[in-house]
């Protein structure tokens, strides 16, 4: 505590980061720069050397945050979870001397046109490829990878099960399942699956709720076999 008190010269009224003058509010900080210390264990471009408290769990370097875990191993405790190690993710913006960026899940050296945009990571862009971030919305949904939907796919001749319609190449197909089985329409157990189809046939079937009297009336009007 004494080291802290030469460091920083607590009659001094303005945060201790050399150019912020606005006023310290705890450890010589204003607001700000105390969050970010708090957060991050570094305060601006130039600050004081301070005591920074790390995780209590085994080979966690983290900031302390609550309860002497790190905010990782703080929201696993909240979850019921058993403590692990934090995934890291100092990699994720690494390029090769090509210009490409490993994918996180598969390892692999891609293009940037195989990842999507995003803005809140530091070079823009998902840790995933697109090949494996699909595969992990079909998993999570379905119950199916990539591989599974393409030969689903192949056995339909590749377009839409009901009107063979093949889809552009910057999108695919949605996957159809037995609502009766799985009522959300966004989430099936994988055993229910009854093909991929096109979004106005899709959306047809959502709209008839998969009646077949609808349908069957439906045919009998456009033919003019209606009574």
């Amino acid at each position: 505590m004494a080291d802290l008190r030469e460091q920083i010269d607590m009659t001094h009224r303005t945060c201790a980061v050399d150019g912020c003058e606005r006023d310290h509010t705890a450890k010589g900080y204003c607001q700000a720069h105390w969050r970010e210390w708090r957060t991050k264990g570094v305060a601006g471009k130039s600050f004081p050397v301070l005591t920074v408290h790390t995780c209590t769990f085994s080979g966690c370097e983290k900031p302390r945050l609550s309860r002497d875990l790190c905010q990782g191993h703080t929201q696993q405790r909240k979850l019921g979870k058993a403590l692990a190690p934090l995934r890291s993710y100092h990699h994720t913006g690494l390029r090769d001397e090509q210009g490409r960026k490993r994918c996180s899940s598969c390892k692999r050296w891609k293009t940037i046109a195989n990842f999507y945009p995003k803005a809140r990571h530091a070079d823009g862009l998902t840790g995933y490829c697109k090949r494996c971030d699909r595969d992990m919305r079909l998993r999570r949904n379905y119950g199916i990878g990539v591989e599974q939907y393409g030969a689903m796919l192949a056995a339909q001749g590749g377009g839409c099960a009901i009107c063979a319609v093949t889809p552009p190449e910057d999108s695919s197909l949605a996957v159809d399942h037995d609502h009766a089985c799985c009522p959300d329409r966004k989430k099936s157990c994988g055993s229910c699956l009854r093909g991929l189809l096109c979004e106005d046939c899709n959306r047809v079937l959502g709209m008839f709720r998969d009646d077949p009297a609808r349908f069957q009336s439906a045919i009998g009007y456009l033919t003019g076999s209606c009574p």
